[in-house]
Order: C-alpha cells, then sequence, then structure tokens
C-alpha cells in the first residue's frame, strides 16, 4: 500500500511568453502570485526591458526574466531543469490583469 499523505504536492512553476515586459505586467505578476502558489515565475521575452523593469522585477523574488527569441527552446530548458516540477504556461494578458478589462 502506497502512503500519498506524506508526499510533497508538486512545485509549480509558471511559465509566460512577452514581446515586451513593461510594469503593468510585473504588477499583475504580483497579485497573480499572491492569489495562486506557485514556486517559481519565468518570463520570456525577445526584448530587453528597460532598466527600470529590472529594479522592480527585483522585488518580486520568484521571478526570472529570460531574454531570448526561442521561446520553445528556454520552455524545454526550464523543464528539463525542474523534472519535477508542474508547468503552467499563461497567456500575458492574464497576468497583467487585462483580461477583465477586455469584458464589456
Amino acid at each position: 500500500m502506497i502512503d500519498n499523505h506524506n508526499q510533497m504536492p508538486a512545485k509549480k512553476i509558471l511559465i509566460s511568453n512577452l514581446n515586451r515586459i513593461g510594469i503593468v505586467h510585473l504588477h499583475g505578476i504580483e497579485k497573480y502570485l499572491d492569489r495562486h502558489d506557485y514556486q517559481k515565475c519565468f518570463l520570456i521575452t525577445p526584448i530587453a526591458p528597460h532598466e527600470n523593469v529590472y529594479k522592480y522585477a527585483e522585488k518580486i523574488p520568484s521571478l526570472e526574466i529570460i531574454i531570448s527569441s526561442d521561446y520553445a527552446g528556454e520552455k524545454k530548458r526550464i523543464e528539463e531543469e525542474h523534472p519535477e516540477a508542474k508547468m503552467f504556461v499563461i497567456d500575458a494578458y492574464h497576468l497583467a490583469g487585462r483580461d477583465g478589462m477586455l469584458d464589456a
């Protein structure tokens, strides 16, 4: 018999692909991470964010910004580095809270 009560829950990792990362996205990510139980959040973008975005991002300990135009390759690398984790890919609109703004 297997005792599932003592098993640790799977680590949850959030991945998102954005063309550009702005402060609005980081505000939304902070709120999203507060509401959900993710241990790590990776934002993949081909364009380096403004220095103010980097400064703000440093305040979010579970956030990592990756500058790369190879989203699929970076996603695969993250999955290989964290094989025990459960991966969640989310649309940038949800992270920035813009999905609510689109409702009419």
